[in-house]
């Protein structure tokens, strides 16, 4: 293999050495209680190989090499190791769920696909986050790509996020660009996020959804809106559906529209909000969506 001084330089520092050759088909194996995040980096583990080169990847049976998953409490939270295994085998051991999950995203991309088949990294070691905090807001509107992308893009581009270690997805809903919640459009949002916000639960991230809180539909009576800031070189940023808060019939209205977002979001409201109204609207929105959280 001939690697240019930058690729090679790269590969040493990183430690990402590869095994003598490729193999033409993969095992993996799972302890026999796996929970769903185990079982997902399983799947993400086998369609990775899978798509990118030419090996086959088994659950049961004989295989040219195996790779074993399991959780070693111990290690750290969230960290994972890996270990050679026998046979020639690997092993990637979580110090829970989510670790092992890192662990298989660190394996991944230490390897190398190609035609040949699957050539399986040789870096071995322990790795702990240094913050327990690792997240990513996905701007959820303006026709961007999380929003125009196709529904199994994005489930890939979650899995992918969550192999490079984010524990936190935070999303929008974005009230401007809908008239209600009946408007089609709206409900077709709310499934995108819906599902946006399972894929990343399945691979161990915890979800929030984000809105500020004056924000309105484009159905909103003009009265209830805000008188606009004097912008004479058209430089601040306007959506255009601001309520004011301070007259109570648009306080109603916000309240209203934020606790029906959180609960059919079912997930804990993650509140950006200059408007006072973040307390009242919080509790409301907790209330109103206990028992709901569980099944997104």
């Amino acid at each position: 293999m001939h690697l240019c001084p930058f690729v090679a330089l790269l590969m040493l520092v990183e430690g990402y050495c590869l095994a003598a050759g490729p193999v033409p088909s993969v095992r993996v194996v799972l302890p026999g209680d796996a929970g769903v995040i185990t079982r997902r980096a399983a799947g993400i583990l086998g369609r990775q190989i899978t798509e990118r080169c030419g090996a086959k990847v088994l659950t049961a049976g004989e295989a040219a090499w195996s790779v074993e998953l399991g959780l070693d409490a111990g290690i750290g939270t969230e960290g994972y190791k890996i270990t050679d295994g026998p046979g020639g085998s690997v092993r990637i051991l979580g110090n829970d769920e989510r670790g092992l999950l890192y662990g298989v995203g660190r394996f991944l991309r230490s390897s190398r696909y190609d035609g040949d088949g699957f050539t399986p990294g040789t870096w071995r070691g322990t790795s702990v986050p240094r913050c327990p905090m690792r997240g990513i807001y996905l701007a959820t509107h303006f026709n961007n790509y999380y929003e125009a992308a196709s529904p199994e893009e994005l489930d890939h581009y979650v899995e992918d996020l969550a192999l490079w270690g984010f524990n936190l997805l935070a999303l929008a809903y974005p009230h401007w660009q809908y008239a209600g919640y009946d408007d089609p459009a709206a409900r077709k949002m709310a499934q995108h996020l819906r599902r946006i916000m399972r894929v990343a639960k399945q691979v161990g991230m915890r979800v929030s959804v984000g809105d500020a809180l004056n924000g309105g539909f484009t159905s909103t009576p003009k009265e209830m809106r805000c008188t606009p800031v004097p912008d004479p070189l058209g430089r601040h940023g306007n959506f255009g559906v601001n309520l004011c808060p301070s007259q109570p019939v648009a306080r109603e209205q916000l309240l209203r529209t934020g606790t029906s977002c959180w609960t059919n979001s079912r997930t804990p409201a993650w509140i950006v909000s200059r408007t006072g109204l973040m307390t009242k609207a919080a509790a409301a929105a907790r209330t109103a969506g206990r028992g709901a959280r569980g099944d997104i």
